[in-house]
């Protein structure tokens, strides 16, 4: 498929029965989940990882697979895995260790330090090894007065917030870089220099300058999505489909 200088290929298919399909990292190790269990499947070995204790796993962060996120919305608590899935901390309390009693989205950051989202509708940096908030911004609605985030998703470098309303980015720094007006977007992955966000079905590339359609024939419904580097990953319920875009 062609558009704009990209072009998407079906470069791989594979089985998978999972209740939820988490991702695949930069070294093809896939990751999912069973029974509340966090599973990596590799060419040659299967890592399983769970915390009953803990509760329901609500979110997995594979983006660096020497440093997995977990978190547990119920308990209002994270826990970082190595690549074997060994604990790499012991759980991480926020309820606890910080001042905020509802985090609702984690995600990474530069060395030991997680992003976190709260019902105070703020971002906080936090250090997790010197149990430590090393800046917060202001409030969302400071910037946007009827943003309600749905996800947040960063990079070493940039972090998003996506909502129905839009998509609003700030800097390693929590510094407000610019609002993005795309509306109804289901979900956004960093790209390159920008994003790749979904929309009804349908993928574009935000470079920051221009969004670019990414044409995908993909016949089966959606069950998960994901896309690591130049990949998009979906799974069906039964196939995980890697389709590679080219440029």
């Amino acid at each position: 498929m062609h558009a704009q200088g990209i072009t998407t290929e079906l470069k791989a298919q594979h089985s998978l029965d999972a209740e939820k399909f988490v991702g695949v990292d930069e070294f093809d190790n896939m990751y999912y989940i069973n029974d509340n269990i966090l599973y990596k499947k590799t060419t040659e070995e299967l890592f399983s990882y769970s915390n009953i204790e803990s509760g329901k796993l609500s979110m997995v962060n594979i983006q660096n697979p020497f440093k997995i996120i977990l978190f547990y919305a119920d308990f209002n608590a994270a826990i970082i895995l190595d690549n074997k899935l060994n604990e790499l901390t012991q759980k991480i309390d926020f309820t606890k260790e910080t001042l905020l009693n509802n985090v609702l989205f984690v995600s990474t950051a530069s060395q030991n330090n997680l992003w976190l989202f709260a019902n105070d509708n703020k971002l906080h940096l936090y250090d997790y090894q010197l149990k430590k908030e090393l800046m917060q911004t202001q409030p969302i609605t400071f910037y946007e007065s009827s943003f309600l985030p749905e996800n947040v998703v960063s990079t070493y470098k940039n972090i998003w917030i996506l909502a129905k309303d839009g998509v609003l980015e700030f800097n390693e720094y929590g510094i407000y870089v610019q609002a993005y007006n795309i509306k109804d977007a289901d979900q956004i992955f960093p790209y390159q220099k920008g994003f790749i966000y979904k929309l009804n079905g349908s993928f574009f590339y935000n470079d920051l300058a221009k969004v670019i359609p990414i044409p995908l024939d993909h016949k089966t419904e959606a069950n998960s999505t994901y896309i690591n580097n130049s990949n998009i990953f979906i799974y069906d319920g039964s196939q995980v489909y890697e389709y590679q875009i080219k440029r």
